[in-house]
């Protein structure tokens, strides 16, 4: 019972921090808005945020549960995957845009020697928690 309720406590803390990790880089790109100014839909800025918010809890939620759509539809997986693939053009774009702060981040901090130490630390991070995911995680 104490095992349980441990490793309780160590995913729910686990989530919590990937849930806040994640909510701090949407934020800190101004993903929100951006989209918000470009589609001229400013007044709608916080019915954006809950919907993210709801809709990030309900699907965590639902993977948690095992639950799944159960849909065939070769249409359906289109519309999926095409919204999904704007998704990640728009972070992708965003966060191509906020990397132009590193250098003076790193001008500031006076780490100007270490910068390739940290991208191929980034990186290296990047291509493990990949392989680990893909060839460990997956296969179980």
């Amino acid at each position: 019972m104490i095992k349980q309720i441990f490793l309780c406590a160590i995913a729910l803390s686990g989530g919590s921090l990937v849930g806040t990790a994640a909510a701090a880089f949407v934020t800190l790109l101004d993903i929100v808005p951006r989209m918000a100014q470009v589609s001229d839909t400013s007044d709608k800025i916080g019915l954006y945020e809950i919907s993210i918010s709801l809709s990030a809890t309900s699907i965590s939620f639902l993977t948690l549960i095992g639950w799944g759509i159960g849909i065939k539809s070769k249409i359906f997986l289109v519309i999926v995957g095409f919204t999904l693939g704007i998704f990640v053009g728009l972070l992708a774009s965003a966060l191509a845009e906020v990397l132009n702060v590193m250098p003076v981040l790193f001008r500031r901090v006076r780490i100007q020697k270490y910068i390739l130490a940290v991208l191929i630390a980034i990186a290296l991070g990047k291509i493990v928690g990949s392989f680990f995911s893909w060839n460990i995680i997956s296969k179980h």
